[in-house]
Protein backbone atom coordinates (compact mmCIF):
# COMPACT_ATOMS: atom_id res chain seq x y z
CA UNK A 1 0.00 0.00 0.00
CA UNK A 2 1.34 3.43 -0.93
CA UNK A 3 0.25 6.96 -0.08
CA UNK A 4 0.77 9.15 -3.14
CA UNK A 5 0.20 12.90 -3.16
CA UNK A 6 -1.37 13.93 -6.45
CA UNK A 7 -0.73 17.13 -8.37
CA UNK A 8 -3.84 18.65 -6.77
CA UNK A 9 -2.41 18.01 -3.31
CA UNK A 10 -4.89 15.22 -2.56
CA UNK A 11 -3.50 12.02 -1.10
CA UNK A 12 -4.36 8.68 -2.73
CA UNK A 13 -3.89 5.26 -1.16
CA UNK A 14 -2.68 3.05 -4.01
CA UNK A 15 -2.42 -0.72 -3.94
CA UNK A 16 0.31 -1.82 -6.33
CA UNK A 17 -0.08 -5.51 -5.42
CA UNK A 18 -3.61 -5.55 -6.86
CA UNK A 19 -2.97 -2.64 -9.26
CA UNK A 20 -5.63 -0.23 -7.92
CA UNK A 21 -5.85 3.51 -7.26
CA UNK A 22 -8.97 5.36 -6.07
CA UNK A 23 -8.34 8.40 -8.30
CA UNK A 24 -10.90 9.49 -10.91
CA UNK A 25 -8.43 8.93 -13.78
CA UNK A 26 -7.96 5.27 -12.80
CA UNK A 27 -11.73 4.74 -12.57
CA UNK A 28 -12.37 6.35 -15.95
CA UNK A 29 -9.36 5.45 -18.11
CA UNK A 30 -8.41 2.07 -16.66
CA UNK A 31 -11.64 0.57 -15.36
CA UNK A 32 -14.30 2.16 -17.53
CA UNK A 33 -12.71 2.88 -20.91
CA UNK A 34 -9.96 0.26 -20.65
CA UNK A 35 -7.57 2.42 -22.66
CA UNK A 36 -4.80 2.70 -20.04
CA UNK A 37 -3.00 0.18 -17.90
CA UNK A 38 -2.41 2.50 -14.95
CA UNK A 39 -2.75 6.03 -13.65
CA UNK A 40 0.09 8.40 -12.81
CA UNK A 41 -0.19 7.55 -9.10
CA UNK A 42 0.47 3.84 -9.64
CA UNK A 43 3.25 4.74 -12.08
CA UNK A 44 4.75 6.91 -9.33
CA UNK A 45 4.72 3.95 -6.90
CA UNK A 46 6.53 1.73 -9.43
CA UNK A 47 9.11 4.40 -10.23
CA UNK A 48 9.75 5.26 -6.57
CA UNK A 49 10.24 1.57 -5.75
CA UNK A 50 12.63 1.09 -8.67
CA UNK A 51 14.62 4.19 -7.68
CA UNK A 52 14.66 3.29 -3.98
CA UNK A 53 12.85 6.48 -3.00
CA UNK A 54 9.99 4.97 -0.99
CA UNK A 55 9.74 5.77 2.67
CA UNK A 56 8.57 2.71 4.57
CA UNK A 57 6.50 3.24 7.70
CA UNK A 58 5.27 0.78 10.29
CA UNK A 59 1.60 1.32 11.13
CA UNK A 60 -0.51 0.24 14.05
CA UNK A 61 -3.75 -1.59 13.34
CA UNK A 62 -5.68 1.59 14.20
CA UNK A 63 -3.59 3.74 11.84
CA UNK A 64 -4.15 1.26 9.01
CA UNK A 65 -7.88 1.19 9.75
CA UNK A 66 -7.99 4.99 9.67
CA UNK A 67 -6.26 5.06 6.27
CA UNK A 68 -8.52 2.38 4.79
CA UNK A 69 -11.70 4.10 6.03
CA UNK A 70 -10.57 7.60 5.04
CA UNK A 71 -12.50 7.58 1.76
CA UNK A 72 -15.81 6.58 3.31
CA UNK A 73 -15.53 8.88 6.29
CA UNK A 74 -16.55 6.01 8.57
CA UNK A 75 -15.28 5.89 12.14
CA UNK A 76 -14.47 2.74 14.05
CA UNK A 77 -14.81 2.73 17.82
CA UNK A 78 -12.45 0.49 19.78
Amino acid sequence: MFQVVGSSGRSYTCYSSCHYCPCPAFAFCVLRRNDSLLCKHILATYLSQAMGLCQELALSDQQLTDILLEKTGEKVEA
